[in-house]
């Protein structure tokens, strides 16, 4: 039996809403109302894999079945930036900005480089072996490594996909990943 993951983007925050980087915050009420709606999209998935942040376990567990805590899967370390609108950091300080989104190996915040997250989010997904149908609630930035990782895409292509609240993209596993849309 091949590997099934199907990477669900937690609920809504208000980071997001605000175009903020997220503290770890609970997801928006009415976002986690939507999340039983799209369980049976999801076909009884055999368990929950899930990030340890706040708004990540609120969505599994509104999904129900087991839930396991993946560390791997826990969000894109912002470091000095956490907290941070994208327009403050616009007017404060532009250039580092513009060099962290255009280079995938910048980490001015002191936190991660988009690099080291793929590098972390494509180890993981290496080293899974556990066959059937797994749901894994995470974060939009740990989303986007996962597909590039399946598609051997370049980190220069990372801030050219976006992942909503709540989508669901899937990756299969035989003898390699592969996205499946």
């Amino acid at each position: 039996m091949p590997i099934r993951l199907s990477f669900i983007c937690h609920a809504r925050t208000e980071a997001q809403r605000l175009a903020r980087f997220a503290l770890d915050e609970p997801a928006e009420p009415k976002s986690l109302e939507k999340v039983a709606l799209m369980a049976s999209a999801l076909k009884k998935p055999v368990r929950i894999l899930c990030a340890p942040e706040t708004r990540t376990l609120q969505t599994a567990q509104a999904l129900g079945s087991e839930i396991e805590i993946v560390p791997e899967l826990e969000d894109y370390d912002m470091g000095d930036w956490k907290g941070q609108s994208l327009s403050d950091l616009q007017h404060s300080m532009p250039q580092v900005l513009t060099d962290w989104i255009s280079n995938p190996n910048a980490a001015p915040h002191g936190g991660e480089s988009v690099q080291d997250l793929c590098l972390r989010v494509g180890a993981w997904l290496d080293s899974f072996r556990e066959e059937g149908h797994f749901a894994v609630v995470t974060h939009p930035f740990v989303i986007r490594a996962a597909i590039l990782h399946a598609l051997a895409a370049s980190t220069a292509s990372f801030n050219l996909i976006d992942v909503e609240p709540l989508s669901i993209v899937d990756l299969r596993y035989t003898e390699r990943w592969r996205l499946r849309v």
